[in-house]
């Protein structure tokens, strides 16, 4: 291995130690609704409420924000791994991943989870590429929390790799 191959490894690893959350991104285009398994999502702005969510460009989802330019953000609580890995092991391109998945409709239009901790509605601001990605800033139009399962305070999933199989976003 190389000097560029060994500073490369060391600066994932490192970076494998940045924390975020799980959430379920959801978007639509005109009638199709699909939503995926993010983890690359943060805070950018108040003035106006923006969040940065980083998608990988060959995921399906990724299209159909490009063309919708609308997206939502349901915050994942920290039991439902199942439904974080849920949406991360297929492509909405081949199935109705939220089949079975109770849901509801944004402000805007996106698919949100009725069961989570809290969502944010976004109208996509900007796009930047970065690597394999495509960076959606989305101004936040709308949100709301939720209580936890029988009305308890609950946590937001944080990222573990170790509890899923596939890469996320």
């Amino acid at each position: 291995m190389d000097g560029t191959e060994q500073d490369r490894d060391s600066i994932v690893s490192a970076m494998g130690h940045l924390s975020h959350g799980v959430y379920v991104l959801g978007t639509r285009r005109g009638r199709e609704m699909t939503a995926m398994t993010a983890s690359w999502v943060a805070r950018v702005s108040e003035r106006p409420p923006c969040v940065a969510v980083g998608v990988r460009d060959d995921r399906y989802t990724h299209n159909v924000i490009l063309e919708s330019t609308t997206f939502s953000l349901s915050v994942l609580r920290e039991d439902q791994v199942d439904i974080a890995s849920h949406f991360a092991d297929t492509s909405g391109e081949y199935h109705d991943k939220l089949y079975g998945i109770p849901y509801g409709k944004s402000p805007g239009g996106s698919p949100i989870l009725l069961d989570c901790l809290a969502y944010l509605d976004c109208k996509v601001l900007d796009t930047a590429h970065a690597g394999d990605h495509t960076v959606f800033i989305g101004e936040v139009t709308a949100g709301e929390s939720y209580d936890g399962p029988y009305n308890e305070p609950s946590e937001p999933l944080l990222y573990d790799p170790t509890e899923y199989e596939g890469a996320l976003n």
